[in-house]
């Protein structure tokens, strides 16, 4: 308690009071037009650090001198208000002029630069920070989702802190295609959380660092979606980038921010099982059995998970000094049981200027740390959800709640599942285990501590003229282990020595860390010369150097049961795997950007820069780098011309744009590798000896932005096309090369599309106010070149999705139907559909993605609302194929209720199948991972709430405390229209080849919560 008191008495100590005799003044702040109130502006005595903040009804209390005095409004978007107090008013109101919105307001562009939005030659899209907290995600990039034109984002489906997908204007690249993440102007190195790949898993998703940010610190998020937005970040910004701008301190009194939420979750969209027939026979993994009744282990198998969001943050200042720190902390216990997610996170930034505002400095430190037990995982291995949906149809679930029983023969406590038992000589299959075995047996731990320290000093040379020199470091380090009893079902426990050690465990443990250093050196100038010509231009240096490292170890065989220590390896056989990587990679480079405006009417735009990549030593491009550049140019129509009375606002935009990107770290000088003792000498390298080049893209983008009927309508649209070239590609050299694994620069992958962003005011009234908004994004990608190395179809990951000539990203290549020259699909005398080989199936990619934002506020209530939809794309879902063949679907039984599968077919001899097809054999066929995968594709098309929160400001007027509200959300409350039988949006991997793919992830939730803010 001492040291709170202690920091609150340093704020006071360096936020000024007013000394002397004072009186109260009083006030309000309205819109000179509307008449509404006017929250969150700056009043202050003039000349003096005295001040205060207008609440959200636009009122105000402040202590002043006796006598007249002079006070000065400011406020974003507002024109600065000066108004002299006479020594008998008391009580005043201050009306404000609104500055055009459509000419004056400033967005934060590339290198943090801030710049006049109608000066912009390419698409950008502001978020603001309070749309992120309405309804609360861990993960705040989800919240972005359904309010951007252009993005797509598809969440892991590893629960709370999961790590995203992002991906703007479509995927271009085989290895990398997140945008580049920026906190106020300075990048940091996003981990790729990935996740599963395949039906067995066995991979856990690590999370991101975006889940390590609190959402209550962000002040807007600023999406730029093209090359040309983000062509000054070089390699780093080649897939766009997504500027987050942090909140700062204030000029003015302390004030204090509580906010806390709680949400209850609660599985939702799950399977549709059958509880009517039973299992085939005693000893069968399956349920084609008779008829009967038969219980539901499902419905209490989960829980409803329950979190809790708090933040608690400080700001205040002088016109010479900020400062603002927040502490956050999230607890959830998960639907899954026994998984907990727990994060603490704190910021402390600080703001301030010198020397006559000569000298600035902006500061700021975030650390959170992570600990998170039993995150889910997907697939048939490590997931207890395989276990619970295919258990057999008839056995009794909760006999195996108590999941181990005491082994006399091995003195303790082995797994006990109707098909697994060691003393009964029941090895069970790699389908299924006991689910309370799963998590309570072979449980993960993984705990992540994350730094991110910025600072940034400017100096003003002239009024023109100034110089910057700023730097970032992100350090992450992480640790994860798996500890794995004796008793797992044998293909993923420990490995015994005959005559010798029996399966005494295995132990999986993972520690890394991580250190991204970047600097860079600016020096930026913004003249005018007779009212005529505008330019603003940067031209700077940086460096980003990437360094990490980390050690993997396997386990396998313990010398004492389930001890799961480092000591305790089995000296004769010690490590199964014992693997460390130490890695670093540098880009150096040299840029530059100018914009020229015309009278406010014409811009144009250039940029330049050359990297200078430490991937590519050892080939041509080592001294010389390479360079890009973008160019746009950008009309303000309605200062050109005379149009209609109802077009308040009317830009048309045009920009070109190259950039590029390095390849992987030691492709250019491969190295041998050293695994478990033993040395491998290095046989990959460059195809023939071909030097490794850049990945190259071009770009080029068209926009038009108009605001009518005095800004009641706001529309902006952008047309773009974009091609990908010599992208790096590893794979399995021809025979008679040196090199087994080979590297080469392949292909043209072209991405064209159309986005736009709609916003309206539908009703602006005094009290009562509705603005909404869509988003409309449609992106078509296609694969133009590939080299004829990488044969028909070139493999991304192992979900069956690979790139192919002609074909687009997405694609899946999976094994077929065997049909007849007329498409009716081939069954054999039984009806079992045959198979054949592996051809082209569907695409995971929507067609298109809608989204339909809504706020709307009647006095003090507000109600706002996200709907948005997925339009086109196909998923394939594993776990359908397997609760199909297995015959614990609803499908399977209503299938056997009908009497078969109503579908057409022909015998092998090419006689027309009679009737119905037999359930069991046509299901068993196309069920599982060996299955026929096309009967397991599904529409991707869904519709959702996404959000919704409705608010009231609560109204209690007590002294010192300001804009209390409480608010009722929901998220993911329902689906509109789902054509998939889980929700498509999931995906096991948050890999490039892993979109689409569901293989026993955990369902989805429906969320419900309350919030509650106020300030002091």
């Amino acid at each position: 308690m001492s040291k709170i008191l202690s920091f609150l008495l340093l704020w006071l100590v360096i936020i000024p009071l007013a000394h002397g005799q004072q009186r109260v003044l009083k006030g309000s702040l309205v819109d000179l037009a509307t008449n509404a109130p006017l929250g969150g502006a700056t009043v202050r005595l003039e000349s003096t650090n005295v001040g205060t903040s207008t609440d959200d009804q636009g009122k105000f209390t402040l202590n002043v001198p006796q006598g007249a005095v002079k006070l000065l409004v400011t406020l974003v978007g507002y024109e600065d208000t000066r108004r002299t107090i006479t020594a008998q008013e008391n009580d005043i109101s201050i009306k404000m002029t609104s500055k055009s919105s459509s000419l004056e307001t400033v967005v934060v562009t590339a290198l943090g630069i801030q710049r006049k939005a109608k000066s912009l030659t390419y698409s950008t899209q502001v978020v603001k920070g309070d749309e992120l907290t309405k309804v609360k995600d861990v993960n705040p990039m989800n919240n972005l989702t359904g309010k951007v034109s252009g993005v797509q984002i598809n969440r892991s489906s590893s629960g709370m802190g999961g790590s995203v997908n992002i991906v703007l204007r479509g995927f271009k690249s085989n290895r990398n295609n997140q945008p580049l993440y920026v906190i106020d102007g300075l990048p940091i190195t996003n981990t790729n959380g990935s996740g599963n790949d395949g039906a067995f898993g066995g991979a856990t998703d690590r999370g991101d660092i975006l889940s390590t940010l609190n959402a209550d610190d962000i002040a807007s998020i600023n999406v730029l979606k093209g090359a040309s937005a983000s062509a000054l970040y070089g390699s780093q910004g080649a897939n766009g980038a997504i500027m987050i701008t942090t909140k700062k301190g204030a000029e003015g009194n302390l004030k204090i921010d509580l906010s806390s939420g709680f949400t209850a979750d609660k599985a939702f969209y799950l399977p549709k099982l059958q509880y009517r027939y039973g299992q085939t026979t005693p000893s069968s993994e399956e349920s084609w059995g008779e008829k009967g009744t038969f219980a539901d282990p499902v419905k209490d198998f989960y829980n409803t998970g329950t979190t809790f969001i708090n933040t608690l943050a400080l700001s205040g200042g002088t016109n010479r000094i900020q400062n603002y720190f927040s502490y956050a902390n999230t607890s959830n216990k998960g639907i899954l049981p026994t998984n907990t997610f727990k994060q603490h996170s704190a910021t402390f930034r600080n703001s301030m200027n010198f020397f006559d505002d000569k000298l600035f400095f902006d500061g700021s430190l975030m650390y959170s740390r992570q600990n998170i037990h039993n995150r889910p995982s997907s697939g048939l291995y490590f997931s207890p959800i395989a276990g619970l949906y295919l258990f057999p149809r008839g056995q009794d679930f909760d006999k195996y709640k108590n999941f181990e029983y005491f082994s006399e023969s091995r003195n303790f406590y082995l797994q006990d599942w109707w098909n697994i038992n060691a003393d009964a000589k029941l090895t069970g299959t790699h389908h299924q285990q006991n689910p309370y075995w799963v998590l309570n047996r072979i449980p993960t731990d993984q705990k992540r501590d994350n730094i991110i320290g910025q600072a940034q000093f400017r100096y003003v040379l002239t009024d023109w003229l100034s110089v910057s020199a700023r730097g970032t470091l992100n350090k992450r380090w992480d640790h994860w282990e798996r500890r794995i009893y004796a008793g797992t079902q044998g293909v993923l426990s420990g490995l015994p020595i005959d005559g010798k050690l029996g399966d005494n465990g295995r132990y999986n443990t993972d520690r890394s860390e991580s250190t991204a250093l970047y600097g860079d050196l600016l020096l930026t100038g913004n003249k005018q010369w007779a009212e005529q010509l505008d330019l603003n231009f940067t031209a700077g240096t940086s460096i980003n150097d990437l360094r990490s490292n980390g050690t993997v170890l396997d386990l396998a065989r313990l010398a004492v049961a389930n001890k799961f220590l480092m000591s305790n390896i089995y000296r004769d056989a010690p490590m199964q795997s014992a693997t460390e990587t130490i890695s670093r990679r540098q880009i150096q480079s040299l840029f530059a950007s100018a914009n020229l405006g015309y009278r406010e009417k014409v811009y144009l735009d250039l940029t330049a820069r050359n990297d200078w990549a430490s991937t590519l030593a050892n080939t041509p491009k080592e001294h010389k780098g390479y360079f890009y550049w973008s160019a746009g140019v950008s009309t303000v129509l309605n200062e050109l011309f005379k149009l209609p009375s109802f077009i308040t606002y009317s830009k048309l935009r045009l920009s070109f744009a190259q950039v590029g990107n390095d390849v992987a770290a030691y492709s250019t000088i491969p190295v041998n590798t050293l695994n478990t003792g033993i040395l491998t000498p290095n046989v990959s390298g460059p195809y023939r000896g071909i030097p490794l080049k850049p990945e190259i893209s071009k770009s080029v983008e068209l926009g038009y932005e108009g605001r009518f009927w005095k800004d009641r309508v706001n529309l902006d649209i952008a047309l773009y096309k974009t091609n990908t070239r010599d992208q790096y590609f590893e794979y399995q050299g021809p025979v008679g090369v040196v090199n087994t694994t080979v590297f080469l620069n392949a292909g043209n992958v072209e991405n064209k599309g159309i986005e736009a962003a709609l916003g309206v005011t539908a009703i602006k009234k005094e009290h009562f106010n509705w603005n909404t908004g869509f988003n409309f994004t449609a992106n078509r990608n296609k694969i133009l070149k590939l080299a004829p190395n990488l044969g028909n179809t070139y493999p991304l990951g192992g979900n069956f999705n690979v790139l192919r000539l002609g074909g687009s990203f997405g694609d899946f290549w999976a094994p077929m139907f065997k049909r007849d020259q007329n498409g009716t699909i081939i069954v054999d005398d039984n009806g079992r559909p045959q198979i054949a080989p592996a051809g082209y199936i569907g695409n995971n990619t929507p067609k298109a993605i809608v989204g339909w934002t809504n706020n709307v506020t009647y006095k003090d209530f507000g109600l706002s609302f996200t709907i948005d939809g997925r339009f086109g794309g196909k998923v394939i879902s594993i776990t359908d194929g397997y609760l199909n063949s297995f015959g614990v679907s609803e499908e399977s039984a209503a299938a056997r209720d009908r009497g078969g599968v109503d579908i057409a077919a022909v015998k092998m001899d090419g006689t027309a199948w009679e009737g119905l097809l037999p359930a069991q054999a046509y299901y068993s066929a196309v069920g599982n991972r060996d299955g026929i995968i096309e009967g397991q594709l599904y529409s991707a098309t869904n519709i959702r709430m996404r959000e919704i929160a409705l608010s009231y400001k609560l109204p209690i007027k007590w002294q010192g405390i300001k804009q209390p509200s409480i608010s009722l959300t929901g998220r993911n409350l329902f689906f509109f229209r789902n054509d998939a039988p889980y929700d498509p949006e999931l995906n096991t991997t948050t890999g490039v080849g892993g979109q689409g793919y569901d293989s026993f992830a955990l369902p989805t939730t429906r969320s419900y919560g309350l919030n509650l803010k106020v300030s002091f």
